[in-house]
């Protein structure tokens, strides 16, 4: 595994992507030397350019891994806010117009061309990523051995760490426990949650969880969003009662800019009419995901104690 930056700043960055190379630089190192490499004659040349000036060894050390057998790294950089990685085939290219702003000094052809997605289709965003990973976006040089390399062809591969992998299985596990003690909640403690996780999600209540305006159970608003919305509760429902309320939704759009059906027991499945924006429907996976992801478990359990 190896990073590699493609010009000062990412400047080469562009044709690279688009041509499918890593461009260099080393317009300081005779053309001969990087077509047929001398690695005894580099370190002497590179030696005299950097004279007492430090650099000489990390500039020798990285032109070795670009010019002896670089097909056998994997390639990362850092571009875009994403990790991107390809393979490359041995011996350089050089630029037959010389180092320009757009071009490097000399290339290496990628084999596999550069691409921000895992091998299983899942996008590599620096966001995303662990900043064991991540931290070696800030190296100064050329080229390195990447921090956390084993993590990195981790991610590459898709492949994820078995103590997340057992903490996801874990938590799925308890987000099923919670699905099934929610069906067994009574209707006020199950309204009662819905406004937990909606208060928790910054929409605060107008109006009394169980009250009733035209039919509607709950009306809440987001200060920050600017938005009012309502939200109906079943501890059961049809798709019937569904479209019911979505018509007494789809009639005051003046006041509410969403809607939101909460349900524990669905009928059948539940779909909002597709030509009426803004409804939402939760039903109890969706919900115990929610009471999970927002520390309501406990408050569950104790429903049930």
């Amino acid at each position: 595994m190896r990073y590699v930056k493609n010009g000062a700043g990412g400047r080469w960055w562009p044709a690279a992507k688009s041509d499918g190379q890593v461009h260099l630089g080393w317009s300081n190192t005779p053309k001969e030397l990087l077509l047929k490499p001398d690695f005894v004659e580099i370190e002497r040349v590179l030696r005299e350019w950097w004279g007492v000036r430090r650099g000489a060894r990390q500039d020798f050390n990285a032109l070795r891994d670009l010019l002896d057998r670089p097909s056998q790294h994997i390639w990362m950089t850092f571009e875009d806010g994403c990790m991107w990685w390809c393979t490359v085939q041995n011996g350089a290219n050089i630029n037959p117009d010389g180092e320009s702003r757009e071009k490097g000094n000399f290339w290496l052809v990628c084999n596999r061309p550069w691409s921000n997605q895992s091998v299983d289709g899942e996008r590599l965003a620096m966001k995303d990523l662990p900043g064991t990973v991540t931290t070696t976006a800030g190296f100064r040089g050329t080229v390195c051995t990447p921090a956390g390399n084993e993590t990195v062809l981790r991610i590459i591969r898709g492949e994820k760490h078995a103590d997340a992998t057992k903490a996801k299985d874990a938590r799925e596990a308890y987000r099923q426990a919670i699905h099934e003690m929610i069906k067994r909640l009574s209707p006020k403690d199950f309204e009662q949650l819905v406004d937990l996780v909606l208060s928790r999600s910054g929409w605060a209540r107008i109006c009394e969880v169980g009250g009733t305006t035209e039919g509607i159970d709950v009306e809440v608003q987001n200060l920050a969003a600017d938005e009012i919305a309502f939200v109906q509760v079943k501890s059961k429902a049809t798709q019937h009662v569904l479209d019911d309320y979505v018509g007494r939704f789809n009639n005051r759009r003046e006041r509410y800019a969403r809607m939101i059906f909460a349900v524990h027991t669905a009928t059948g499945k539940l779909s909002p009419p597709r030509n009426v924006f803004g409804v939402q429907v939760w039903e109890g996976d969706r919900i115990s995901e929610l009471v999970v992801r927002l520390g309501l478990g406990e408050w569950v359990e104790n429903r049930l104690a």
